[in-house]
């Protein structure tokens, strides 16, 4: 999974939706450069100098970005994803 692939997620009613992934971010000061490589939430680490994964105790602080139809846009969390 990368950014500009498509996904399958639920919505809030429980509707299985698919858009375009468009974006990721957290809501963590210290993840302020995220990238997604081959499904890795990466991100800048000051100290590293380099990319690094994100920590799973902190993977609730990622979301991911879906464009869908209409240009809707939704927020959700990696968890949330459906897997093919």
């Amino acid at each position: 999974m990368n950014i500009g692939d498509t996904v399958m997620y639920d919505d809030e009613y429980g509707s299985e939706k698919s858009g375009t992934l468009t974006g990721i971010g957290s809501d963590k000061d210290s993840y302020d450069d995220l990238m997604l490589k081959d499904g890795v939430f990466l991100y800048k680490s000051k100290k590293l100098k380099k990319y690094v994964p994100v920590k799973p105790k902190s993977m609730d602080s990622i979301y991911i970005e879906v464009t869908g139809f209409g240009n809707k846009h939704d927020y959700i969390l990696p968890k949330e994803l459906n897997t093919v």
